[in-house]
């Protein structure tokens, strides 16, 4: 047996996900804490705080969005490595690319707080936030191809979870033609259907699949 088969099956592959899963909950906190750095008290005189006080609910509301994405996305993250239950460098590294996606939320949050009605801030943002959920749903696609998640799952219980991923980057994706045809608006408004279509498909296939099963 080579070296490096030795390395991969000793310590490449088949690892606890302890330090992953412990990592990722670390980079997701600080993402989300970043986001609410954009919003600063505004420096108003005497008479003008309500005036100025209007000026926030358009960077505040990005910031909600923003937090209740990437909560959305983590509690996703933490189902799916509750059974994922060995690690492999890909799945590391696949992982990696995700947070880094994550980590970099903050910037277009920022630049769609402070440009919310132009369209490259809202393609930004989109394209993004689509990034990151499409890279969960490759984290869970290869995880069970590679046979690192708990035998307990199957197929049903697979194709379930892989299809909860798809709605809300799936939307957002969408959302970047809509932009680019009916303007930032437009595309602002369909970020609202992301979350009842996702519970709309995941309900319809929980029906489908208790009627065949």
């Amino acid at each position: 047996m080579s070296a490096y088969t030795r390395y991969t099956t000793t310590i490449a592959r088949g690892a606890s996900t302890e330090r992953l899963v412990l990592f990722s909950d670390a980079v997701f906190a600080i993402a989300m804490t970043l986001l609410v750095i954009e919003l600063r008290a505004p420096d108003a005189s005497a008479g003008e705080l309500a005036g100025a006080l209007a000026g926030l609910i358009g960077p505040y509301l990005t910031f909600a969005l923003s937090f209740a994405v990437i909560g959305f996305i983590w509690l996703s993250h933490h189902r799916k490595f509750r059974v994922i239950a060995h690690a492999d460098p890909v799945l590391l590294r696949l992982n990696l690319l995700m947070l880094f996606f994550v980590a970099s939320l903050p910037l277009p949050t920022a630049i769609l707080g402070d440009h919310g009605d132009e369209v490259v801030a809202v393609v930004i943002y989109a394209a993004t936030i689509s990034v990151v959920g499409f890279t969960l749903s490759g984290i869970w696609l290869y995880a069970w191809h590679a046979g690192l998640i708990d035998p307990s799952v199957d197929i049903a219980v697979f194709r379930y979870v892989l299809l909860q991923s798809f709605p809300i980057p799936g939307i957002f994706l969408l959302s970047i033609p809509v932009a680019l045809l009916w303007g930032a608006g437009a595309a602002e408004l369909t970020w609202i259907l992301a979350i009842p279509i996702s519970w709309f498909i995941t309900a319809a296939y929980r029906r489908f699949s208790d009627r065949t099963a």
